[in-house]
């Protein structure tokens, strides 16, 4: 008695087409990205009175212990180079001449909420 072969053909062209989507679905996926970190002006400037504001005036151009920072959202930094967020972030990183850096008194998100309030200026 012969089986029939039509069915076995059948359920084996399926399983294998099953396992190429699996495998190609493996593949079409994206590596995971790291979440970029959105700011908020608002808790920004809390965070910039406590710790900014002592030596920097957020409103005026004028000069403290360091530069008044007013006009920043123009897109210039007070000694005119460009005032981008990566910019922003390794100033409040790395502290130009006199100015302490912040990389490990800031959390990230604390960074970008005080970068985020200074592109508002």
């Amino acid at each position: 008695m012969r089986k029939p072969v039509l069915p076995s053909l059948l359920f084996c062209g399926l399983a294998m087409a099953g396992a190429c989507w699996c495998v190609g679905g493996v593949e079409a996926q994206e590596p995971a990205q790291e979440q970029k970190i959105k700011g908020d002006a608002v808790r920004g400037k809390a965070v910039f009175e406590a710790t900014c504001e002592e030596c920097h005036d957020a409103y005026s151009r004028e000069e403290r212990v360091g530069p008044g920072l007013q006009g920043l959202k123009a897109g210039r930094l007070p000694d005119g180079r460009p005032a981008t967020h990566e910019k922003l972030i390794d100033i409040v990183n790395n502290g130009p001449a006199e100015m302490p850096a912040f990389k490990d008194r800031l959390s990230e998100q604390q960074k970008e909420d005080v970068v985020a309030f200074l592109m508002t200026l």
